[in-house]
């Protein structure tokens, strides 16, 4: 998972560093780590894979969400999520590293391509990368507008063999193929799909060109699916409710959610809530079946 991690750091450190805020995540990510090391409980809850991952992400946030920069605390609960729990400290210590290695490229006024990697690695960072980038848009229509934006530079990728050529050859300087995507896109679409079209190149050799631009639309229709929280329980929510429920899903998917409810009278009570892949079922149907497989086994 720790191409994935980098891909996210990656657009992480991009909006810390136009926000003004790359020295301080830096700083911030560094204090953590010498936190994590130097307090057993800490240590003990955060690396602890029987503990729920959710339950961990939630102590990175109520430990950071007040004190922190918001790149900060996204960081560390996205390390929480995808790496193992013993593997936590040190992938804060690649982060570390990452971090300072962003911010020396920063100065020198230049963005080096990621180190050599195979086509399932080189995926996993760009994985990374466009679950923050589309992550940060605020409304499910951006999402619509990028999704849409990368099939049509698919399909001029697709009709057009001298431009995938022109990006995909290696003795092209990076920044000479980046500077052919600027000149191509630039003002014509949105920050967040020319941000993930430079990084499709900066991720590493990419051979088939239109295939990954595809593969990204796909990401973008799985992102406005984790933005919709079906939630089937036996009575209407009231507008509070709704509210309160929106919010605690907006922190656990860590992005915007819009609550559709569906009346179900077999739910009981409580609630079944989808957002994307997640499930969470606190129905009292559930409860039911688990006393019922409790009491159906043999004393």
């Amino acid at each position: 998972m720790r191409e994935l991690l980098r891909g996210y750091a990656a657009a992480t450190f991009e909006s810390a560093a136009g926000a003004g805020r790359l020295e301080a995540v830096v700083s911030e990510l560094a204090t953590f780590a010498r936190a994590l090391d130097g307090s057993e409980s800490l240590y003990r809850i955060l690396t602890d894979a029987t503990i729920p991952q959710r339950a961990r992400r939630g102590v990175v946030v109520d430990l950071l969400e007040t004190k922190a920069a918001p790149e900060t605390t996204s960081l560390v609960s996205f390390a929480v999520r995808v790496e193992k729990a013993g593997e936590l400290p040190a992938a804060l210590a690649f982060l570390v590293e990452l971090a300072e290695d962003d911010l020396r490229q920063i100065g020198r006024g230049a963005v080096d391509a990621e180190p050599p990697a195979g086509r399932t690695l080189v995926r996993e960072r760009i994985r990374g990368y466009a679950e923050r980038v589309l992550q940060e848009l605020s409304r499910r229509a951006e999402v619509d507008e990028v999704e849409d934006e990368l099939f049509r530079f698919a399909r001029v990728l697709d009709t057009n063999p001298s431009l995938r050529q022109a990006l995909t050859e290696p003795a092209n300087p990076l920044a000479a193929r980046v500077g052919v995507v600027d000149t191509l896109l630039g003002d014509r679409v949105r920050p967040a799909t020319l941000r993930l079209a430079r990084y499709v190149l900066r991720a590493g050799h990419v051979r088939d060109l239109v295939g990954t631009f595809e593969w990204l639309v796909e990401l973008a229709a799985e992102e406005r699916g984790r933005r919709v929280a079906e939630v089937r329980c036996a009575v209407e929510l009231d507008t509070g409710e709704r509210e309160r429920l929106a919010g605690a899903l907006t922190r656990l998917v860590e992005r915007p959610v819009e609550v559709r409810v569906v009346i179900d009278p077999s739910v009981v009570g409580g609630m079944l809530v989808s957002v994307g892949d997640l499930v969470i079922d606190g129905t009292v149907r559930l409860r039911f079946e688990r006393l019922r497989d409790v009491l159906a086994q043999p004393s």
